[in-house]
């Protein structure tokens, strides 16, 4: 039996990917071969076995009660439920999404990246490599360096806000030194998401404005989620969703062309016609156009 492939997907909030990876999930099971998807989200419901299933669904639980625990609603501490069950069947994440939290700490932000970066070794190790073993292509239908990428931001944005008031009313006096460890981590990222554990057989970025990110996103879901813009850090708007997926697309790219990434550019011509050149551009790449059968044009440039 022949290995199987780990195709990933990245991009910001709304642009596109999750249209595009059902597409390219199809075409794959047109050829005949097992695609498995693997996400965080997925594999807290459908992963039985008690391990790795409670580690994962603990780490999750942790990834929001430390971005968001210290922050205050309406003058009081969030109660963030201590049990995944609780967290799940109050649909916790849709709470901290609807409004901003003010009063919070770098700190927490900061050690979200690493719960987030503990979760997906796991994740790896006993899900992804399983379905690898046996032939599967494995979608990533967003590759995890983004929601690190996501926690750091909004960790740096704490840290200045604390270090502007440090040693006065109101002033964080660890935000100085989380701030250099977030710079520190980040850093550090090309090396952990670059390791054999974690690097992608195949990557592609889908890339676009967040303009149309945010009209695409509020269409489908009404509003905008969780750790999509800096309500962690107390900011609320189409401004804040625009600032967060602005900054993190500039990393995307600076990543994606370290890595050599198919490269994906979304236009205005709608999502049938972007999603269309998206699964041809993927298609394309040499491995999975054997794997497909389907050739790889001549010129295309691939990873």
């Amino acid at each position: 039996m022949s290995q199987g492939l780990t195709v990933a997907f990245l991009g910001i909030d709304g642009i596109g990917k999750s249209t595009l990876c059902r597409a390219f999930e199809e075409r794959v099971r047109e050829s005949g071969q097992e695609v498995v998807t693997v996400t965080w989200r997925s594999a807290l419901e459908e992963t039985a076995a008690p391990w790795p299933a409670v580690p994962l669904q603990q780490l999750w639980l942790e990834s929001f009660r430390t971005l968001y625990g210290a922050g205050l609603r309406d003058g009081e501490p969030l109660d963030i439920p201590r049990g995944y069950d609780d967290w799940r069947d109050n649909d916790w994440e849709r709470h901290l999404a609807a409004e901003p939290v003010m009063g919070n700490k770098a700190s927490g932000a900061l050690a979200a990246a690493f719960v987030e970066i503990a979760g997906n070794v796991l994740l790896a190790s006993e899900v992804t490599r399983k379905a690898l073993a046996r032939g599967a292509i494995v979608v990533q239908e967003s590759y995890p360096i983004k929601h690190v990428l996501k926690e750091l931001a909004v960790a740096e944005r704490l840290a200045g806000e604390g270090t502007g008031g440090e040693g006065g009313e109101g002033g964080d006096p660890a935000a100085a030194a989380v701030g250099e460890l977030t710079r520190t981590l980040r850093g550090l990222l090309d090396l952990v998401f670059g390791s054999s554990l974690l690097r992608p057989d195949v990557g592609i970025l889908v890339d676009g404005p967040s303009s149309y990110a945010y009209r695409w996103r509020t269409a489908q879901n009404g509003a905008v989620g969780a750790l999509e813009d800096y309500g962690p850090a107390g900011e609320r708007s189409e401004e804040s969703f625009s600032r967060m997926q602005d900054e993190t697309a500039k990393l995307f790219r600076e990543y994606a062309d370290s890595w050599g990434w198919i490269v994906h550019q979304v236009d205005d011509g709608g999502v049938e016609a972007n999603t269309a050149r998206g699964l041809a551009a993927l298609c394309a790449h040499p491995e999975l156009a054997r794997r497909l059968g389907a050739p790889a044009r001549p010129g295309d440039v691939t990873a």
